[in-house]
């Protein structure tokens, strides 16, 4: 397993780990949910794939979302304590979603710089969010082979593998950079849904993560 850039492949990476730092710009007034917030983020990808993963409260709550950007299915997982579910979205329950997350605008821009050895390009984004309007740089690069990779996200005008971008959801903003991208093997099986994970609707999700805020 190696850390590398581009410049030391001569081409674009097609399959490994991104690893981001997370960061809250907007401070959090509930102590007790800022001390479970989680630090960093990991994110495999391979073959127009992608499985990402939050962990929360040491360990007690993960969130995880797999992706094709294939044929445009997300699959949304939760882990609390013993109970594990997971959700299943196409794009109509995808649009559905990104309603909840503040409208935003984005603006491609010429500037660029290197994050961990990867020439990125620039994008600036406007959020309208309800407690205060605000704008961020957002880095992306096209060295990381991965097909429409932002597609099921609030970023799917960004032509690349997002390197340094902002979230907001439940008023919570999370501010995330790539500190380190591993260029590694992937088994096929990552982006599989454990089978000990249950399936429940959509709805049923979002009530049991509107009920975190509330642990």
């Amino acid at each position: 397993m190696l850390a590398i850039g581009c410049d030391s492949t001569g081409g674009a990476v097609d399959q490994g780990i991104i690893t981001y730092d997370i960061s809250y710009p907007r401070p959090i007034e509930d102590k007790w949910m800022e001390k479970l917030m989680p630090s960093e983020m990991e994110m495999q990808f391979k073959n127009n794939q992608i499985n990402t993963e939050l962990t929360f409260g040491l360990g007690m709550i993960k969130i995880g979302f797999i992706s094709n950007t294939e044929d445009k299915q997300l699959h949304e997982l939760l882990k609390f304590m013993r109970n594990r579910n997971v959700s299943h979205r196409g794009t109509n329950q995808i649009e559905e979603l990104l309603e909840k997350i503040p409208p935003r605008t984005i603006e491609l821009l010429p500037d660029t710089k290197s994050i961990v050895g990867f020439l990125c390009h620039k994008a600036l984004v406007h959020v309208e969010s309800p407690s205060e309007a605000y704008s961020y740089d957002l880095w992306y690069t096209e060295e990381i082979k991965l097909k429409e990779p932002n597609w099921c996200t609030p970023f799917k005008k960004i032509p690349g593998v997002l390197m340094e971008y902002r979230v907001e959801r439940f008023n919570v903003v999370m501010h995330f950079t790539a500190v380190e991208v591993q260029q590694t093997e992937i088994p096929d099986t990552e982006f599989l849904v454990p089978s000990k994970y249950k399936e429940i609707s959509i709805e049923a999700m979002e009530k049991n993560l509107e009920g975190l805020k509330n642990i």
